[in-house]
């Protein structure tokens, strides 16, 4: 009998630890000023989760989506609210903390913008209007944005 479990466990071992997939992968692109909603693979449709990563690996970098999903959960929970109208400004995405934040805000660049779902949507170019909430930790000031909009010119 273990024979038979063990030859099993070698012939088929991604059967057992497969996840069937339907919520996890999407099938639609969010494009600036649409609904804040994604197809998922399986025909429904879900909103966009403010406290998830980005999915974009050049938004995300060599940092954590972990330690940025439960940053901007934090930031989420405790953070006041904050809106911001203006130019997105490349950071070096390299906080000690390993949360993603691609970009930074604010007259002094200090605000730090948490990459996730939301401003996945936002290609970095030109004016943007943002809304969210905005939380200092340790000598750092994080922005979780809940509503992102290009704004023309």
């Amino acid at each position: 009998m273990r024979t038979i479990v063990l030859a099993m466990m070698i012939a088929a071992p991604g059967a057992a630890l497969a996840c069937d997939g339907k919520k996890e992968a999407t099938t639609a692109r969010i494009e600036p000023g649409n609904d804040a909603t994604l197809a998922q693979a399986d025909g429904t449709t879900g909103a966009i989760d403010p406290a998830h990563c980005a999915k974009k690996a050049q938004l995300v970098g060599s940092n954590c989506s972990f330690s940025t999903g439960m940053m901007a959960q934090r930031v989420l929970d405790e953070g006041a609210v904050y809106t911001f109208a203006g130019l997105l400004t490349s950071s070096a995405n390299q906080l000690g903390s390993h949360v993603a934040a691609p970009w930074t805000i604010g007259p002094d660049g200090a605000v730090h913008v948490i990459a996730n779902e939301v401003v996945e949507q936002l290609d970095g170019k030109g004016r943007v209007s943002l809304e969210g909430r905005i939380l200092e930790v340790d000598g750092v000031r994080y922005f979780v944005a809940t509503k992102a909009q290009t704004l023309t010119s």
